[in-house]
């Protein structure tokens, strides 16, 4: 093994090397202290005379978007259609898991209870939520933004 030539430096192409004498590259090196020396108070920056604004892809908010009403309560009606439907179902497996059995103990009864009384009050909180989307939409179609 040549230990000679593994030493050598690789030479630079004559682009490469008249591009890193044309650019200023700079590399600044913390200032070492001497540990008996005070220390210094940082500098406070002082802020420009122009507020800075962004430039325009980020200063514009989007203005609102056009959508039917009938579209809008389809997708209101949708999601929580979907909503209603994965409770009842959960509703049915949870019940599944207590009893598979036709013999129900005590325990296994009011388990059953608590899950119904469950499911059952999160349907009629999603069917309070859905209805009152639908009326937002509604009261939004006639110009009401906000009630007093």
């Amino acid at each position: 093994m040549d230990t000679s030539n593994s030493a050598k430096k690789r030479s630079m192409s004559p682009s490469t090397e008249a591009r890193y004498k044309e650019s200023k590259i700079s590399i600044k090196r913390p200032k070492l202290e001497a540990p008996d020396a005070e220390p210094r108070r940082p500098k406070r920056e002082v802020p420009d005379a122009e507020p800075m604004i962004p430039l325009p892809p980020f200063c514009q908010t989007p203005g609102p978007i056009s959508v039917a009403q009938t579209y809008l309560r389809k997708l209101i009606l949708e999601c929580w259609e979907a909503e209603i439907q994965a409770c009842k179902k959960e509703k049915k497996l949870q019940l599944l898991e207590i009893a598979p059995g036709t013999g129900l103990t005590l325990i296994q009864a009011s388990l059953q209870r608590l899950v119904s009384e469950h499911w059952d009050a999160e349907v009629k909180h999603c069917e309070e939520v859905k209805r009152a989307q639908l009326l937002e939409l509604l009261l939004a179609a006639h110009g009401i933004t906000r009630l007093v």
